[in-house]
């Protein structure tokens, strides 16, 4: 009769082969599963820094304000924003990229974070390989504004001066969502010839058409809404699902015929290397946080609106969709304007 081991022989069987592989990975996957536990109950132990890619008053910079406060109350260590601006958020981008993937360098970003890559072989990132999704915090609308000099008053009337006078656009910033959606809608749709000129942020965007630096102004309304209330420029249309309510007399891009355009967002983002359980205690708060009244109500008033966000994959889809949806805007382009 045939025995599992016979005497004498040191060949062991291929059942005892098979359990013993078996209980390697296992003892593995539960090494793991301690260590990612064991990362998420000691973080956070030091300060940690929110690094956004554009100056202060902008709707990232504005986000990572107010979450930060509420991170800091319930992580209970030091959170500072600090603003790394230049090339549409593209350094602030890179440099969390290569920080160490410990939770304590975070990046906000928009939607330019999703553009860099596209218009530019030099971005230096990849948003789905060199990052991991955490939370979407808010949606912002895009505006379409301009300069009192310019006597325009309706969409219409803006349409009208194509071909009659050469215009300039102020933008967020070159491979932001207000430049290629400018772009696009001015020089594409309607054939025009408008120059885009880009600035590093929608704040001094909006400043350089009340001036009457520049013509048109196409940011997010944050950064034109204090400047319409003041008289100094007009806002012609809102890419929004629906007005808003303190701009009851704006008119979406929809209502004006421009479905293809979507409002802009701000979205945290850590290194792709950072343990997993690290991205989802961070989105435990943010999503406890981004439920308080107190919150909503502060990005009510800055025209934003708080983002729902279901888990860490969420984000991750929703960036992979928009991705798709912004090659086929960009392909349309022409590069010389």
């Amino acid at each position: 009769m045939k025995t599992f081991n016979s005497i004498g022989s040191n060949k062991q069987p291929t059942f005892f082969k098979k359990n013993e592989w078996n209980l390697k990975v296992f003892l593995l996957l539960s090494l793991a599963i301690l260590l990612g536990t064991s990362h998420a109950q000691d973080y956070p132990k030091q300060t940690i820094k929110l690094i956004v890619g554009f100056p202060a008053g902008g709707p990232a910079d504005i986000a990572a304000r107010i979450i930060s406060k509420g991170l800091q109350d319930t992580l209970k260590q030091p959170v500072i924003v600090e603003n790394k601006t230049g090339a549409s958020g593209d350094l602030a981008s890179k440099f969390v990229a290569a920080s160490n993937p410990d939770g304590y360098t975070i990046l906000i970003a928009t939607a330019s974070f999703t553009l860099n890559p596209l218009i530019s072989s030099s971005a230096g990132y990849d948003c789905l390989k060199d990052f991991t999704t955490v939370s979407m915090l808010a949606n912002q609308a895009n505006a379409v504004a301009v300069s009192t000099n310019l006597n325009v008053n309706s969409f219409a009337e803006l349409k009208a001066l194509v071909g009659k006078k050469k215009l300039s656009v102020a933008t967020s910033g070159v491979g932001t969502s207000s430049h290629i959606t400018a772009a696009h809608l001015f020089n594409v749709l309607w054939n025009g010839d408008f120059t885009m000129v880009p600035y590093r942020g929608a704040g001094p965007a909006a400043m350089a058409v009340a001036s009457g630096e520049s013509d048109i102004g196409f940011m997010t309304v944050t950064g034109v809404l204090p400047l319409q209330q003041q008289g100094k420029l007009k806002i012609l249309g809102v890419v929004a699902r629906n007005r808003l309510a303190l701009l009851p007399n704006v008119p979406t891009m929809g209502e004006l015929n421009y479905n293809q355009y979507a409002s802009s967002w701000t979205a945290m983002f850590v290194p792709s290397a950072t343990p997993t359980s690290i991205a989802q205690k961070l989105f435990d708060v943010n999503k406890a946080l981004l439920q308080r009244p107190e919150i909503q109500q502060q990005f009510a008033t800055q025209t934003m609106t708080v983002a729902e966000n279901y888990s860490l994959q969420f984000l991750r889809d929703y960036i992979s969709e928009e991705i798709v949806q912004w090659k086929q805007i960009v392909a349309s382009l022409d590069p010389k304007k």
